[in-house]
């Protein structure tokens, strides 16, 4: 396990810390920003986590592409290099304790929380140090708004599926709001990994009447096309995915059927709204936080 970190000036917004920080997408297994000494006038601390050793001379290139896109100033970065950490402490030195928060009746907290969840609310057990989706990026709660708003309106899918499932959190929220089977894949196995503990620690049911959680690529998975069609399919994954899955996605649908859409900047969101009205899909409304935006679409 190697980890590697970067100092941001103060001046960067939260949106664009999370930006950078998400830079490295599928060369990392984990992800962490937070302000130096929880100050909030204090540099962001971005830092990265490899399985092993990166190549710098493309992680330095996309870096500062992305600040570039985002305006932002980065530090020197001659001496960046990736250091090692021993795997047994990896999720300890990232390990954050964030303030419960909630996202309408969701009640998300980490294993430090040793309080009950209130009375009435929906409790989402996910610790921040997992860095795959913990529930305060501006993506994960435009996707668990959306469900809400879905539940809100008497729609009960009976197969869900969710793609790119990260922490699964998502997968969890959507069991707990509607109690019907769902299968969470990742092309990652850390991911998987992750998300079958946090199914358990949130005592969601594994197997066919649950949550199953799967390894593999995509659509290309076996058990994704022997489990189709889905009435709801949830993809919280990058806007470049979002849109070659596009015709994957609308082909694994239900009709009528719902999918929620998410991992993008609001400036990429109409390209995917676009990807997906051209196979058939509805447009219905979105979600925006910050830069970030979630798109809800019907298959009619």
């Amino acid at each position: 396990m190697l980890t590697l970190h970067l100092k941001l000036d103060p001046s960067v917004d939260n949106d664009q810390a999370a930006v950078m920080a998400e830079t490295l997408g599928e060369m990392t297994i984990a992800s962490s920003v937070i302000r130096e000494n929880r100050d909030e006038s204090g540099h962001w601390i971005v830092q990265w986590y490899f399985g092993e050793s990166p190549v710098m001379d493309d992680i330095k290139g996309r870096l500062s592409v992305q600040a570039a896109m985002l305006g932002i100033d980065l530090p020197d970065m001659k001496d960046l290099k990736a250091e090692d950490v021993p795997d047994e402490n990896w999720l300890e030195k990232v390990y954050q304790e964030p303030e419960p928060f909630s996202v309408g009746p969701f009640f998300i907290y980490g294993s430090h929380h040793k309080d009950p969840v209130p009375d009435g609310r929906i409790g989402l057990l996910i610790d921040a140090a997992t860095a795959f989706g913990s529930g305060e990026h501006g993506t994960t709660k435009g996707c668990l708004e959306a469900m809400l708003d879905l539940k809100a309106k008497g729609i009960c899918p009976w197969n869900i599926l969710d793609m790119g499932t990260g922490s699964g959190i998502l997968a969890i929220a959507a069991w707990k709001l509607w109690h019907t089977p769902i299968l969470a894949t990742d092309i990652d196995d850390e991911s998987v990994r992750v998300a079958d503990r946090y199914r358990d620690l949130n005592k969601v049911p594994d197997g066919n009447t649950g949550m199953i959680c799967a390894e593999g690529d995509g659509f290309a998975l076996p058990l994704v096309q022997d489990k189709k069609p889905y009435e709801l399919v949830i993809a919280n994954i990058l806007a470049g995915p979002l849109i070659e899955m596009a015709q994957d996605l609308y082909d694994v649908t239900d009709r009528p059927g719902y999918v929620i859409l998410s991992g993008m900047l609001t400036d990429q969101a109409v390209d995917v709204r676009a990807a997906y009205e051209a196979c058939g899909f509805t447009f219905k409304r979105d979600y925006i936080h910050g830069k970030w935006a979630s798109l809800v679409l019907q298959k009619l």
